[in-house]
């Protein structure tokens, strides 16, 4: 029971702290290199943050437009990620950011970054790195540890007896398993998907360790 308290604290502070923001991005793709074309914040209350569409350096590859349906008309006119940066930044670290899959969306932005501010990690003197990656590497850290999908985990139950661990779950499987309402949201839409993670959180924070009698009973499986 002890072990279940301690998966379902996670969520308890997050629900709870006013100070909470949920990121989602959409991206030209799943590998190294892919970037950002759309990045959404709510804030703990299902605030708009920002929400807004980013010009890539390559064009949308048509497979990904198949998934999230943006595509390389719908990005014409919007800005490109440097010219975000400066926004995104500010809220980045004024806020205690909770993202679903974290490492993800966090090496979809240094990428973005990468491309756009060519350079930008490297000091100024020419040896090591700069400040301003130092203190994106170590925000990364400190919101790689606040990953929702990790977290939710155990909650899913699907343990993995080779690995030792629980599987990961995608969101809307974890949405739908929870008896979260998601029928005004669009899947694949980056602030639509930032609203759906918060409600999971908010759901997730309602449950007691007598919903999750697996965990602390892995072996027993």
């Amino acid at each position: 029971e002890q072990q279940a308290q301690a998966v379902l604290d996670r969520f308890l502070d997050w629900a709870t702290d006013p100070r909470l923001a949920v990121l989602d991005t959409e991206t030209t793709g799943l590998g190294a290199g892919d970037q950002v074309i759309e990045i959404a914040m709510v804030d703990a209350y299902g605030r708009t943050l920002i929400n807004q569409r980013v010009r890539p350096t390559f064009p949308v590859p048509a497979d990904s437009t198949a998934i999230h349906g943006i595509t390389d008309d719908d990005l014409n006119d919007c800005p490109t990620f440097d010219q975000i940066w400066p926004q995104l930044k500010e809220l980045l670290w004024t806020y205690n950011v909770v993202i679903y899959n974290a490492s993800y969306d966090l090496a979809r932005i240094g990428d973005s970054l990468d491309a756009t501010m060519p350079g930008w990690y490297k000091a100024s003197e020419g040896v090591g790195h700069s400040e301003p990656f130092k203190a994106w590497t170590a925000l990364c850290r400190r919101i790689q540890d606040r990953c929702v999908m990790e977290a939710y985990a155990p909650v899913g139950g699907n343990w993995h007896p080779y690995w030792g661990n629980y599987s990961w779950v995608r969101l809307a499987d974890a949405c739908e398993a929870r008896g979260v309402d998601t029928s005004d949201l669009k899947a694949h839409a980056a602030l639509d998907d930032a609203r759906a993670n918060l409600r999971l959180i908010q759901g997730a924070a309602q449950l007691t360790p007598a919903d999750l009698p697996w965990i602390g009973h892995e072996g027993e499986r």
